[in-house]
């Protein structure tokens, strides 16, 4: 199945991620915690999620062979 998406991984990859940080935004918990909880969760998030989108960028570079949108 991986080999039908060559080229695409990526790609999807960066959409899938972006997506869920849009959504994130627009819906949003709905308790509303102090400032320093929400500082609190920004910092720990912020750190996890570039970590998360740097080791998935990287995986996908290593198994990547193709220029994107090409099979």
């Amino acid at each position: 199945m991986l080999e039908n998406l060559k080229g695409y991984r990526t790609v999807i990859f960066n959409l899938v991620m972006t997506v869920v940080m849009v959504l994130s935004l627009w819906k949003p918990g709905e308790s509303w915690p102090g400032a320093s909880e929400i500082n609190s969760f920004l910092d720990s998030f912020e750190v996890a999620f570039a970590f998360l989108w740097g080791l998935g960028n990287m995986v996908l570079r290593a198994v990547t062979d193709t220029p994107i949108f090409k099979k």
